[in-house]
């Protein structure tokens, strides 16, 4: 029994390690999630922030065409990027979701076999001391009936 509560607690610290591998991964995606969004900000504040040409020089007019054009295409991808990471991140979660599920079920049974062990061992001490008590009693009927 012991030699089971011994390869079950090794068991039970792979998967806690899993658990807090995953719960790091899921943290570190949630990061790359957070700096697209960032960047999406950035990026649209930037392109948002081209003043509107006053006079009607076709030169520049083309230039910050071409130039929204090229942030707005930043931004697409910035948003696909964010969408891929979204997803990992969500895939992620529910990895780590299955993986926390098995390690509190292997740390419940292992809990059980400790108790079980722990019951298994104050049964044996109970009728270690019962069989004391009995020698004890019987000693001293005997030592009466003299």
């Amino acid at each position: 029994m012991s030699k089971l509560i011994s390869t079950l607690q090794q068991l039970q610290q792979i998967r806690a390690r899993a658990v807090d591998d995953m719960s790091q991964k899921l943290a570190t995606q949630q990061q790359v999630c957070q700096r697209y969004e960032k960047n999406i900000v950035a990026l649209t504040s930037l392109s948002e922030g081209i003043a509107g040409v006053e006079e009607n020089r076709a030169a520049l007019m083309f230039n910050q065409a071409s130039y929204r054009r090229n942030i707005q295409r930043v931004i697409d991808w910035q948003k696909q990027e964010q969408a891929l990471a979204d997803i990992e991140a969500r895939r992620l979660q529910q990895s780590l979701l299955a993986e926390a599920k098995r390690e509190k079920s292997l740390t419940l049974v292992l809990d059980g076999k400790r108790a079980e062990l722990q019951q298994e061992s104050a049964r044996r001490e109970q009728k270690n001391t019962d069989a004391v008590s009995t020698q004890s009693w019987l000693r001293q009927q005997r030592l009466l009936k003299r």
